[in-house]
């Protein structure tokens, strides 16, 4: 028992020699790994218990599965720059003695305990101590002829560390505590106990400042009661291995996560030291595109206007335009210019860096109209008629003079000409012209 309470007292004071080293360099240096500011573990698992207990009578042993094993249990770290905090925990323990299948007594068993903790951290092994307040209940039956649960409650100051390794997504854990018995409550008895455990935490994924994990973990404890009272002698002892899963948050500052190169500083009593760090300046999340508008003939520049997300700016005269401040990932760039087909391109901004785009514009060709030229006539007889014509491409209306001629310069194209007159009847003809033609068109209309 003597050897187990030094154990878990040099344990419990490394931690508390990193968090000193720490607070010597900690204004000058942040470590490269950066701690949750809180977490939180709710486990659920099975309990294998082994026990034997000697009074006045034969005695009795028991042994057995019991399911519904329950714990909660929390840290909070908010002062000295984290490295120290509160740690509280409870757990329910089912238990049941069964004689061949048949229920002899059952119950419940719990522990909790709160009290301060501390930490510090070496490279990726964090570790951690408590000493914090403990309350237990241990199974004690009565007499062996009539067994009836009871408990013994325990209170006492309970040692505890943890040490944790971080690699990546997986921590490994360990964990060792010693309860030192004050007083107890329900026999006059003396008791005496032992724990540990480990487990695996393996992060499934982060929402904001929450970690969620999963933890694979196993836990074993020794207890034992005696008690030198002559009328009602006592000694029991048991043995409990706990193995569950526990959903496991932890609470990070996303703020704190800031790489910074590492350095080693020794310091003498009483000594003073300035650090220097250097930090790389973190690239910007924005990007920027230069712009060159050139022509197909000669690539000569050509000024244009560039429209960019709905946005029109024009490039200079030498067809040059910068733009910054751009988001990273693909855009469209469409360019017109006087006197040239319009252009578009696609373009990738980058973030941290100017993109170059070249936009080539092809020059238009110039075009001759063709002219449509002709005269309306009344079917009967070939006198003149004042009459309208509607070509419905262009959405364009002209008009026959007295002499029914008429004349119009269009584009090369097919056309649908609709040819109307008061006391004619209406026509419709389809006529198809090319750039630079001289189309005669008459029109014959019959009277109504």
């Amino acid at each position: 028992m003597h050897r187990n309470v030094v154990a878990c007292a040099v344990i419990w004071l490394l931690p508390i020699s990193a968090v000193a080293q720490t607070s010597v360099t900690g204004s000058a240096v942040r470590p490269q790994w950066t701690d949750d500011q809180a977490q939180v573990r709710l486990r659920y698992g099975v309990a294998v218990r082994n026990g034997t207990e000697s009074d006045s009578g034969p005695g009795l042993s028991y042994s057995g599965v019991s399911p519904n094993d329950l714990a909660l249990t929390g840290w909070l770290w908010f002062l000295l720059g984290d490295h120290l905090g509160l740690t509280a925990g409870v757990q329910r323990e089912a238990f049941s003695l069964l004689d061949n299948g048949t229920t002899v007594t059952s119950g419940a068993l719990m522990r909790a305990q709160v009290g301060p903790t501390g930490r510090g951290r070496l490279g990726p092994v964090r570790l951690e101590a408590a000493a914090s307040y403990s309350f237990q209940q241990l199974p004690v039956f009565g007499t062996v002829s009539v067994p009836a649960f009871s408990t013994v409650q325990r209170h006492g100051v309970l040692l505890a560390a943890r040490g944790l390794v971080d690699l990546g997504p997986v921590t490994l854990e360990g964990r060792f505590e010693v309860p030192l018995a004050i007083a107890n409550v329900g026999r006059a008895v003396n008791s005496q106990g032992v724990g540990a455990g480990g487990g695996v935490r393996v992060q499934l994924f982060r929402t904001g400042f929450l970690k969620w994990g999963l933890l694979a973990e196993a836990q074993w404890h020794s207890d034992g009661l005696t008690t030198t009272d002559t009328a009602s002698p006592l000694s029991a002892t048991q043995s409990v291995v706990r193995a569950g899963l526990a959903l496991d948050l932890q609470w990070k500052d996303p703020q704190l996560e800031v790489d910074v190169s590492a350095r080693t500083v020794s310091l003498g009593a009483g000594e003073d030291r300035a650090v220097e760090l250097v930090l790389e300046k973190e690239k910007p999340k924005v990007g920027g595109l230069s712009i060159k508008v050139v022509s197909f003939d000669g690539a000569a520049p050509v000024a244009a206007s560039v429209e960019l997300n709905g946005k029109i700016t024009a490039t200079s005269a030498e067809g040059a335009l910068m733009l910054e401040g751009l988001s990273p990932g693909p855009l469209s760039v469409k360019v017109t210019a006087p006197g040239f087909t319009p252009g578009e391109e696609a373009a990738s901004v980058v973030a941290g860096t100017v993109s170059e785009l070249t936009v080539t514009l092809v020059p238009q060709k110039k075009r001759v109209p063709a002219t449509l030229r002709g005269q309306v006539r009344s079917a009967r007889g070939g006198k003149p008629v004042v009459a309208q014509l509607e070509i419905k491409e262009l959405k364009q209306t002209i008009a026959a003079d007295e002499d029914g001629s008429f004349s119009v310069q269009i584009p090369g194209g097919k056309y649908t000409v609709r040819i109307t007159a008061a006391r004619f009847v209406t026509q419709t003809k389809t006529v198809t012209v090319r750039d630079g033609d001289q189309a005669i068109f008459n029109v014959d209309l019959a009277p109504k």
